[in-house]
């Protein structure tokens, strides 16, 4: 089961939202922001992040050698010289998370403050961002200054370069790659602002405009109302607020499926399938009614989630026994153990997976790798989608609709379409935490190597086979999908 730790991927515009996406877990009984922990309980907590990691994690070291990870702990170490906020400890200790550039590794970044500084009125950055090779375009504007627009290029905020800015803010990110760090950054950007200079009354903007003329402006920070106010004004916002789940007959008898996240967005308990899988089969039953020529499955800006929600997708259009990875290579540590253990005292289930880890870690001592032996899923039996099937990803492809992507893939199943996705289909990745003594902040950190079902072990994202060059600076949505049926026509005409 893989995962995500992007639980949502929207434009982050609400503190629920954000939150979400930073940390995947709740926060444990973190100190309360009003007290200061000493010098030496920071350190405490600072040496013990570093010794766990060190043994529980699959491969702290992966990107980043031990000699240089050393040199930055003790350079940390020498830095904290007076008492913290939660809040400063936290961002201080999800830097130091961040140099391993491993984007399951990770804790929350204080996006409690940031809920009461913007529930209390506090002003922030209006605009939104893509970042593409270094560059970046305005994607959504919600301030009031009029000589500002859509895809506008910045080229500097508040006298700072945008190059150098990027490089400041991506220290706050846990990132596998610089594609990954920019999307995660483009969802953040006014939080990652506020993080980095504060409450500020204006910002001054370079930009330079779709027809080349560049030229300073300054724009006021505005507060949720102010925003939502210019938000909601845009004419076109209505029509562009995507649906979570869609199920449609296209022109040229096209099936298109949106299947949304693969996990619950309804319920208390997130991981329960039945209402999606329901939307699955009902959609399928259809469109093999209708008698599709062909089938599109809309996996872009998909946060991913859990195998038990799209393997019943996958098994309608399968021909032949799956699973998301080829190799599942578990580090067994006390801190993966008792994560367990908290699973099984509340699980009913004696097969499932947290009961089959119980028994790998007693056979082997810490600090020890095994495979685990993943259950192959089945193509449905009975009545089965069998006209072409085409999958569209982009960038913003997360988590286990990645895996989808490499499995409809590697197994021959699907044509892939799209932009090579940020996110890796080999990785690092079943994430665990441990909870520090004296800040109780949650670390997580990713116990399994997780190989791609064709055995690669390149920690790469999935590339499409057919790749669509799509503007950042144009209508990137509706372009990508128009392309995508315009390739689909093509191949079913032939």
């Amino acid at each position: 089961m893989r995962i995500s730790m992007f639980v949502s991927i929207c434009r982050i515009k609400t503190f629920v939202l954000l939150a979400l996406i930073f940390s995947f877990a709740a926060i444990g009984r973190e100190s309360d922001e009003r007290e200061l922990l000493s010098p030496e309980h920071i350190k405490a907590d600072l040496s013990q992040l570093y010794a766990e990691l060190q043994l529980a994690h699959y491969n702290l070291f992966f990107n980043l050698p031990k000699k240089q990870y050393d040199l930055a702990y003790q350079r940390y170490l020498e830095d904290i010289d007076s008492p913290m906020s939660a809040s400063d400890i936290k961002v201080m200790f999800q830097k130091f998370m961040a140099l391993g550039n491993i984007a399951h590794s990770n804790t929350s970044l204080p996006v409690e403050a940031y809920q009461k500084f913007v529930d209390k009125g506090g002003r922030t950055l209006p605009f939104y961002v893509a970042i593409e090779d270094g560059e970046v375009w305005i994607s959504d504007y919600y301030g009031n200054e009029t000589s500002i627009a859509l895809y506008d290029q910045v080229l500097a905020i508040n006298d700072i370069p945008i190059g150098e800015l990027l490089k400041r803010l991506g220290v706050y990110l846990s990132a596998d790659n610089i594609a990954l760090e920019s999307t995660l950054m483009e969802f953040q950007l006014p939080f990652l602002m506020w993080l980095e200079l504060g409450e500020v009354a204006q910002y001054r903007l370079r930009v330079q405009s779709s027809n080349g003329h560049t030229h300073n402006a300054i724009i006021a920070a505005l507060n949720r109302n102010e925003q939502s106010k210019n938000r909601s004004s845009q004419e076109t916002d209505s029509a562009d607020e995507p649906s979570i789940q869609q199920a449609d007959m296209l022109e040229g008898n096209i099936a298109y499926l949106k299947p949304g996240p693969f996990y619950n967005t309804t319920s208390e308990n997130i991981w329960d399938n039945t209402a999606f899988v329901e939307f699955i089969d009902n959609a399928f039953n259809d469109f093999i009614e209708k008698g599709a020529k062909a089938l599109l499955i809309d996996l872009r800006s998909n946060p991913g989630g859990t195998n038990s929600f799209s393997d019943p997708m996958i098994a309608w259009f399968a021909n032949k026994p799956f699973k998301f990875a080829s190799d599942f290579i578990v580090k067994v540590s006390p801190q993966s153990e008792r994560a367990n253990e908290k699973r099984l005292a509340v699980s009913t289930d004696k097969n499932d997976i947290s009961n089959k880890l119980a028994t790998f870690y007693k056979a082997h001592e810490a600090g020890e790798t095994f495979s685990f032996d993943l259950p192959l899923a089945s193509p449905r039996e009975g009545k089965r989608f069998s006209a072409p099937v085409y999958l569209l990803i982009d960038r913003y492809t997360y988590s286990n609709a990645v895996s989808v992507a490499a499995i409809a893939q590697d197994y021959g199943f699907a044509t892939l379409i799209g932009e090579k996705t940020s996110d890796l289909a080999t990785t690092l990745g079943a994430m665990e935490h441990f909870t520090l003594e004296n800040s109780g902040i949650e670390i997580g950190y990713p116990k399994a190597h997780i190989i791609r079902p064709n055995g690669s072990r390149k920690p790469d994202g999935v590339k499409p086979d057919v790749l669509l060059e799509i503007s950042l600076r144009k209508n990137k949505n509706g372009m990508m999908l128009e392309q995508a049926l315009d390739v689909i026509k093509a191949a079913i005409s032939e």
